[in-house]
């Protein structure tokens, strides 16, 4: 018998958020993308349990962004703004 055991599959929500952001990168301005990315440790390909979540802010274009707070996270998603 024997078992696969993984680490690492990662799972992404996301979602753009409505207000309007100019990226300095890249020099456009577009709705931004809120990301939330939780890894997996997985058994036989299946996600068990998520160790790590992190939650990003970043340009559609160019992904350039920055890491933001769950907080934060949570707050775009209800529909107030950084």
């Amino acid at each position: 018998m024997f078992l696969i055991f993984g680490v690492g599959d990662k799972k992404a929500e996301e979602f753009q958020v409505q207000k309007m952001e100019h990226c300095f990168h890249c020099n456009n301005t577009r709705h931004w993308t809120a990301t939330k990315v939780a890894e997996h440790v997985s058994l036989f390909f299946i996600p068990i349990v998520p160790y790590k979540t992190t939650y990003w802010y970043t340009c559609p274009i160019c992904n350039h962004g920055k890491k933001i707070s769950k907080e934060e996270y949570e707050a775009l998603k209800s529909g107030y703004h950084l």
